[in-house]
């Protein structure tokens, strides 16, 4: 479920946003009050078949025990353009624990999105499920 993309030019430092299908406002007014109250964030990669299509399973297996090691921090909107292309990651404040805020890189563009899970279509977090009445704030 993406909710919005923030375009960012390499060249140019100005950052414009764009609604599109699925948009959720709330993860876009989260996400700019964490940048524009200057908050540490980090990104945290996340661990699966669709952003590591040739990695062995035992590999993934091992590797997401220890996903929250490969944390990258994230100080400014600009940081997230040096992020591994399509490889889709939570986005949090360094001092939180859980998240439903992904973000990936694709083709110089930055996408900000919630996640669901495909075949269940709820609502996912770092931490796993997020229930019906949960709210991140």
């Amino acid at each position: 479920m993406e909710n919005t993309v923030n375009k960012h030019e390499h060249n140019d430092p100005k950052i414009t946003t764009q609604p599109l299908p699925g948009f959720d406002p709330e993860i876009e007014r989260r996400v700019s009050g964490w940048f524009n109250s200057q908050r540490p964030l980090v990104w945290i990669p996340i661990i699966s078949r669709q952003n590591f299509p040739d990695a062995p399973a035992h590999v993934l297996a091992n590797a997401e025990q220890f996903q929250s090691q490969f944390r990258v921090p994230i100080a400014e909107a600009s940081d997230l353009l040096s992020l591994p292309d399509n490889v889709t990651g939570w986005l949090l404040p360094d001092d939180e624990e859980d998240t439903d805020v992904a973000c990936t890189v694709r083709n110089g563009e930055v996408y900000v999105l919630g996640v669901q899970d495909s075949r269940t279509g709820r609502r996912q977090t770092l931490l796993g499920e997020l229930p019906d009445n949960r709210v991140i704030s």
